[in-house]
């Protein structure tokens, strides 16, 4: 006598040793409405392996009673659908992981530009400003100090060549905006050491503890620093000097 037979997909693996649940999908037909319809049901199977993975498409068989719940097996792997979805997986995996370390590496990058080198980002201000002059009238060093500020401070949105003396004006400007906006950023994190560093006898860094609701005794100082910042760059003066908080 033929044994039962069903085709139905693994839909949970290793949550229990040399089981795995399938789901059998079957076509019903209503005698009522003379119409057919989908009926799934799962059934655990007896996998003695254990080599079938979530997705994989197989053909059980029924067999001796295993368990209570248990009376089929898998007697064929029909498509291995789960080692294609676990490749799938360790290559995200493997995406995010190059993804964080470029961020780090780009976060360590800012860091060491924003902490060590705030002199030569002011020396770098100025350079800037004196090349703000027609393009027709900067000589062959002046363009190659403009080349390498662009790649040194990552401005690729401006023109090659700088044929349009407007753009070159603008790309520049947006040059010095943004050496601007990190000369703003180091002064401010310099200043924030500072209030951290002398602590409750500064009355800014009490004032700003009490306005984060923070603990100096159990906070790390890196944390306070960050949460400091954010709270001074998104906070208007006036409102600061109404909290008694002066810079």
């Amino acid at each position: 006598m033929a044994r039962q037979n069903f085709i139905g997909f693994v839909i949970s693996q290793g949550k229990m040793d040399k089981t795995v649940k399938v789901r059998v999908m079957q076509k019903v037909l209503n005698q009522k409405l003379q119409k057919e319809y989908l009926k799934k049901k799962d059934f655990l199977v007896h996998d003695e392996a254990n080599i079938c993975k979530e997705g994989d498409l197989v053909r059980i068989e029924a067999t001796r009673p295993l368990s209570a719940r248990k009376s089929f097996a898998v007697a064929e792997i029909k498509k291995n659908k789960g080692e294609e979805f676990q490749h799938y997986q360790e290559e995200a995996k493997r995406q995010v992981a190059e993804e964080e370390t470029r961020r780090r590496q780009d976060l360590l990058r800012r860091r060491e530009l924003y902490d060590n080198n705030s002199s030569t980002l002011y020396h770098d201000l100025d350079e800037v400003k004196m090349l703000r002059k027609p393009f027709s009238e900067l000589s062959e060093e002046e363009r190659e100090k403009i080349a390498n500020l662009k790649l040194k401070y990552g401005i690729s949105n401006w023109d090659a060549g700088f044929e349009n003396q407007e753009l070159f004006m603008s790309s520049l400007s947006h040059l010095a905006n943004k050496l601007e906006s990190i000369r703003s950023e180091v002064e401010l994190s310099k200043k924030l050491e500072d209030i951290i560093a002398k602590g409750e006898s500064d009355p800014t860094f009490r004032n700003l503890v009490n306005k984060l609701d923070l603990d100096p005794a159990t906070t790390k100082k890196n944390i306070m620093k960050n949460k400091m910042r954010k709270l001074l760059q998104t906070t208007s003066p006036v409102e600061l000097a109404q909290w008694g908080i002066n810079l």
